[in-house]
């Protein structure tokens, strides 16, 4: 009492000393109030107050001392334009307004003070502080109003905290420095702790703390901006910001512990270029972000969204979604729900970025992880395109997947993918390091088609079981980028009719067609992922340019087929139920595992055109495995069921089985191909295998443990040695071959053109050349040399050009050589065998009827050119042949009546 006399005296005297001063009530650097001295009569201070008396106002004006900053007398003008609303617990409102006279009226009855404001002035000011925890702010206004946010604490029990109307801008500052804390109560009749029929903008740098007992965070039925402070909902009963329209440059947002949406702006736009936004919700179907039927555009800003609720969404939209830049930090947990639709289910996924339409995506930072409990989690969703051109990628997704039974009563299943649309996927630019653990997940997925082109840095890991790193239901298509895709998971045997249904773990899946035009793919299936395909297909396979590698590791196995019959699976580098078909580019497969294929097509398999040069190294070391019987699975290099044509290219071709094999047809025009096909299972190995089977052209050098080419249809009625019609027919290009047998058919052989260098077995019973129907020498040229087995037979009589038919009781050592001439010293021929061999069968357009013919054993050869094996066997050409250290085994002459000639020496 005695401080409160001293103010008054002070006033008093200051009254008669100061007449013209003006007292000025500081706070936050602001005039908070302002009055002529003479107005005052005096100043009471009690624990709580600083009381003022004024001569013109009945009441007091009561201003918390805690909020007087300072207090100063000057004679200057004041022109007061800031409204203030101090709240005083349970006490009455402080209410300073400057415009109650200009259409502002404010009442306050104590903590619930009431705003109405016809002034027609723009953003008036309302600095707002204080603290009670019964009370509130209802404004109505005809005109865009700025709250002053300054150390607010205000709980209404029965509503909002913030109920304003009028339509209007709502804008709300945070004083720096400042946390403002807003709760509403269970019994209010408005959907938010702040409640707005106008846009609301948030900022400066200040704190705001919500809680949304009722229902949301932030309400109004138009537009939310936030271009600054920190806002937190802590929790909501419904969504914690609700709006139509959402805009966020600047500032942070933290919202928790909502059990609706974290942000719903409705069917308007999102558009986000900064700030910060952290999101976490347990509940089930709601989005972290989300727009109804409008569209979110990204262009910056940090993202740490973490959703576990079912079927729930980090970034939702029916619109598009468009990102351009910013970091994102997203982990979804949530399971799939299954609702009743049709005749079955329809599946609803717990994803990361979702959209109805189209994701674009040209720039920014993105980790997302979706854990094991979200079986069909996805990391990008789209019912429309998902185009990306630039950007970092980390997924990781962990489900398992689900079987049910869709809208058409079918069994179906689902799977986590990092990307998953029901149309297309465009990648031209951006790294991606993508990572699947879970079964038959997907990497990238696509229900229409894949394009992969441009800058494109793909790094695919998947040891789910039955996983994939890329799958598309319609085509895919590589125009560039660089794609590393690992497989790790084994095949998967789903029960099916009598058996099972086998799924296996694949590098590129594509149930349309797969067309390389040029990039970088390396599939690499590791020895744990059995029945691997690293490149696979329904339709054809393209194979246009671009390095391509593909290397599998895993084991074959055999399973009971749905038939309820025996069957298996193996590994294999390129894979389809169509045709291949490889006209550039360089190709590398590498096979090791059981039964292991390299190329293997249901259809045909084309290497290579005339004007294409292709490079492929294919090869294969596995074993083959017993599936039943006598049957085998073996491991291939090139199989088709189909015609297998080289055309041309560089192919190298190494096998532990055989070498190319077709059901149908083998042709080859043109190339230059070497084929190695050794196995160390006794009469395993064919170099080259089909029922009918063309040379016209190019470079083809087979070595085999077995047949080097080998023209069959199989065991037919009346024994293996029967002419089962098969054939072999050469008419251009080389063919330099060794096995045992070296050359085989089953039907008939024809050569008409070409060059053709052979070399069989030392050791009966396996020849040089044997067929079971007729072998005519029509054209040409051909050195044979093989073992003297029994069964060795001559050139057919039908044949139109001359042959010689050589049978030396002794052997033609690997070291020496066979070199025959005319009387005159014309070379016709010298040959350097792979084995020590004793029979050969020679022909050439030059040798002539009547002509006499010498043939030697050893000598030496000087100059000129080779063609055959690169370990130095095969004919010489074009040079020098000297005869010392050599034996003339024979001297002959030709028959002039028939084309055959029989020589034994």
């Amino acid at each position: 009492m005695k401080k409160s006399y001293i103010i008054t005296a002070l006033v008093l005297l200051c009254n008669l000393a100061f007449g013209q001063q003006k007292i000025r009530i500081h706070n936050s650097g602001n005039i908070m109030y302002a009055k002529a001295i003479t107005a005052v009569d005096s100043i009471k201070l009690d624990n709580t107050y600083a009381r003022f008396k004024l001569s013109d106002d009945t009441n007091p004006l009561n201003i918390q001392k805690a909020l007087i900053d300072s207090i100063t007398f000057n004679t200057a003008t004041v022109n007061l334009n800031k409204i203030y609303i101090i709240y005083n617990g349970t006490d009455n409102a402080t209410i300073i307004n400057p415009y109650a006279n200009a259409g502002v009226t404010i009442t306050a009855t104590a903590g619930t003070v009431t705003v109405t404001a016809t002034s027609g002035i723009d953003n008036l000011e309302y600095n707002i502080l204080g603290a009670t925890s019964n009370g509130s702010l209802t404004m109505t206004t005809d005109k865009d109003v700025n709250l002053v946010l300054n150390n607010l604490t205000l709980t209404n029990p029965s509503g909002a905290a913030f109920y304003i109307s009028g339509g209007r801008t709502t804008n709300i500052y945070l004083t720096p420095g400042t946390t403002n804390t807003l709760t509403d109560g269970s019994a209010s009749t408005r959907n938010g702790t702040i409640h707005n029929n106008g846009p609301i903008v948030i900022q400066d740098t200040g704190n705001l703390v919500i809680t949304g007992i009722k229902k949301h965070g932030i309400n109004t039925s138009s537009s939310l901006t936030v271009l600054g402070g920190t806002i937190s909902i802590v929790s909501a009963a419904s969504d914690g910001f609700h709006s139509e329209g959402f805009i966020m440059s600047s500032g942070t947002v933290n919202i928790t512990a909502t059990l609706g949406d974290g942000i719903d702006a409705g069917d308007t736009a999102i558009a986000i270029s900064g700030g910060t936004l952290n999101i976490a919700s347990t509940t089930a179907d709601v989005k972290a972000i989300k727009t109804g039927t409008s569209t979110i555009n990204i262009t910056g800003g940090t993202f740490n969204i973490t959703v576990s609720g079912a079927q729930s969404k980090g970034i939702s939209a029916k619109g598009n979604v468009t990102i351009s830049n910013g970091t994102f930090g997203m982990t979804i947990s949530g399971t799939t729900v299954l609702t009743a639709s049709g005749s079955g289910f329809d599946p609803s996924y717990c994803s990361a970025i979702k959209s109805d339409a189209v994701i674009t995506i040209s720039g920014g930072n993105f980790t997302i992880q979706s854990l094991a409990a979200a079986d069909g989690g996805k990391g990008f969703s789209a019912n429309g395109e998902i185009v990306i051109t630039g950007g970092n990628f980390t997924i990781n997704t962990a489900g398992n997947g689900g079987n049910y039974t869709n809208t058409l009563g079918t069994a179906d299943s689902y799977s986590t993918a990092g990307f998953s649309t029901d149309t297309n996927i465009n990648i031209s630019g951006g790294t991606f390091t993508l990572t699947n653990t879970g079964l038959n997940g997907k990497n990238i997925s696509a229900d229409l088609n894949i394009t992969i082109s441009g800058t494109a840095q793909i790094t695919a890991n998947n040891s789910g079981n039955s996983g994939k790193c890329i799958k598309a239901d319609g085509n895919i298509v590589f125009n560039g980028g660089s794609s590393t895709l690992n497989v790790s998971g084994t095949t998967v045997l789903t029960a099916s009719g009598s058996g099972f249904d086998p799924s296996y773990p694949t590098g590129i899946k594509a149930t349309g067609t797969l067309t390389i035009n040029s990039g970088v793919v390396t599939i690499i299936g590791t020895s744990t992922a059995t029945g691997t395909k690293g490149l696979s297909a329904d339709g054809a396979i393209t194979i246009n340019g671009g390095t391509v590698s593909s290397t599998t590791a895993g084991n074959g196995a055999i399973f009971t087929g749905t038939t309820g019959v025996a069957d298996s699976y193996s590994s294999a580098a390129i894979a389809t139920d169509n045709n291949i078909v490889i006209n550039g580019g360089t190709v590398t497969t590498y096979s090791s595992g059981t039964g292991g294929k390299g190329l293997k097509a249901d259809g045909s398999i084309t290497i290579g055109t005339s004007t294409s040069n292709p490079t492929l190294n294919i090869t294969t070391t596995g074993a083959r495995f017993l599936v039943s019987g006598t049957d085998y699975n073996h491991p291939k290099t090139i199989v088709a069921n189909g015609t297998v044509t080289i055309n041309n290219g560089t192919n190298t071709i190494n096998s532990t089985d055989d070498g190319v094999h077709s059901d149908t047809s083998i042709v080859v025009t043109g190339g230059s191909t070497v084929i190695n096909a050794i196995s160390t299972v006794t009469a395993m190995g064919e170099g080259v295998e089909a029922p009918i089977i063309n040379f016209s052209g190019g470079v083809t050098n087979i070595t085999s443990s077995n047949d080097g080419i080998n023209a069959t249809y199989g065991t037919v009625a009346g024994g293996t040695e029967s002419n089962d019609g098969s054939q072999l027919n050469i008419s251009g290009g080389i063919v330099i071959v060794a096995g045992k047998d070296a050359i085989d058919s089953n039907g008939n052989i024809t050569i008409s053109g070409g060059t053709t260098i052979v070399c069989g077995p030392t050791a009966a019973p396996e020849e040089g050349i044997d067929y079971n129907g007729t072998f005519n020498m029509n054209g040409g040229f051909l050195i044979s040399a093989g073992s003297n087995a029994g069964m060795t037979k001559n050139f057919s009589t039908t044949s139109t050009q001359r042959t010689m038919y050589l049978k030396s009781s002794a052997q033609l050592a690997n070291t020496s050589l066979l070199h025959i001439r005319n009387a005159s010293g014309t070379e016709m021929v010298t040959f350097k065998p792979k084995n020590a061999v004793y029979y050969f069968h020679f022909s050439s357009p030059n040798v002539t009827a009547g002509t006499s013919y010498q043939v030697y054993f050893g000598g030496s050869y000087t100059g000129g050119s080779f063609a055959g094996n690169t370990s130095g066997w095969g004919l010489y050409t074009g040079g020098t042949y000297t005869t010392t250290g050599a034996t003339l085994k024979s001297t002959f002459t030709a028959s002039g009546s028939s084309t055959l000639n029989t020589v034994t020496f």
